[in-house]
């Protein structure tokens, strides 16, 4: 069954079998799609390989089959607000309103020098010209940043992108990120309108929805898939791995677990791992060995005060590593990462 695999190891690339995120998809669109929108800006957050990616991909294809939208995707290694230009102008939908327009765009290598207009010399300003052209043309902008972090790129875009909020323009932004990359940008207090911008924490995947992708694929019983997607714990590229290793080998899950634990290991859990402080560690190291283990056990056995204790909880929960949804307790959230965190910190 080696060919036509359905599952997929590459990170962002939307497979062929995946578990939609329809509650997450409906709040965004919904709320874009309104006349009078109650936020113009969304932030995907959660760790590596939960879906952030999946999730902003499948919201901007439905908006580029529209025509009343224009999307721009922009890559955060780059010159965000110059890359926006070049984007907006290289639409073919729009290319000609910029140039009817006699916007002269030479200065940032954009467009024909317009002889009878003087370039604009700042980006923002072309920019603003620009969505405005666009927005009077009865189209809305969607602008998509997969993975931020915080520089000195992101933070002059955020800055361009509040002013034409503040404009009334119809601009919306959509973000994914870690969520220590996104808490560090929302800090920057030239980035303070993210702090207002709406969030959205992804969970773990619905457990019917990932039983009755499996049992499609592989036309096993009920309780077979039900197994299947209870062992990854709804952690989006767990159910991505172990469905391409069991479809790729052909084998039960139990055979799969030795080739599971490997790819996880590679391809996921070691960056998991270096993102975490050394306190943080020390906690994840106790949770692998003793399972659960209530506040109390944690603070004694890591020399913690509470306060300092509820703070690296708290960033614990929210990167994504633990789940701490029961009172006084915590328990790790990934599939055999515990074994992972045992074969490193030997």
């Amino acid at each position: 069954m080696s060919q036509n695999n359905p599952f997929c190891l590459s990170f962002g690339r939307e497979p062929d079998r995946y578990v939609e995120r329809l509650e997450a998809y409906s709040q965004i669109t919904d709320t874009f799609n309104s006349l009078s929108p109650s936020s113009n800006c969304y932030l995907i957050m959660g760790i590596r390989g939960i879906g952030k990616t999946v999730l902003l991909s499948s919201i901007s294809n439905e908006y580029r089959a529209n025509e009343e939208w224009v999307v721009v995707s922009l890559n955060p290694g780059r010159d965000l607000l110059e890359m926006f230009a070049s984007a907006l102008y290289e639409d073919a939908r729009l290319k000609h309103y910029f140039t009817d327009a006699s916007l002269n765009l030479s200065k940032f290598g954009i467009g024909l020098n317009i002889k009878k207009n003087p370039p604009i010399s700042d980006i923002q300003i072309a920019l603003e010209k620009m969505v405005r052209i666009v927005n009077d043309k009865g189209k809305r902008i969607l602008i998509t940043i997969d993975d931020i972090t915080k520089n000195r790129d992101i933070i002059s875009f955020a800055s361009a992108f509040q002013d034409m909020l503040s404009k009334r323009m119809e601009v919306f932004l959509l973000m994914t990120g870690l969520y220590e990359n996104i808490y560090s940008l929302q800090r920057d207090k030239r980035c303070t309108f993210l702090l207002r911008a709406e969030k959205i924490v992804l969970k773990p995947l619905n457990m019917i929805g990932m039983k009755n992708q499996y049992m499609q694929t592989f036309q096993c019983s009920d309780d077979e898939a039900l197994s299947m997607a209870a062992f990854t714990k709804g952690y989006s590229y767990a159910f991505q791995v172990l469905g391409y290793i069991m479809w790729d080998k052909d084998c039960s899950l139990e055979e799969a677990i030795p080739a599971f634990d490997e790819k996880m290991s590679g391809y996921c859990y070691e960056k998991v791992w270096e993102d975490l402080s050394e306190k943080e560690k020390e906690i994840i190291c106790l949770l692998s060995h003793y399972g659960e283990m209530k506040a109390k056990e944690i603070i004694d056995k890591t020399g913690s005060s509470s306060k300092a204790y509820s703070v690296h909880r708290d960033r614990l929960v929210k990167k994504g590593v633990v789940d701490g949804r029961e009172h006084g307790t915590l328990r790790l959230l990934l599939p055999r990462f515990d074994i992972f965190v045992k074969s490193v910190s030997l």
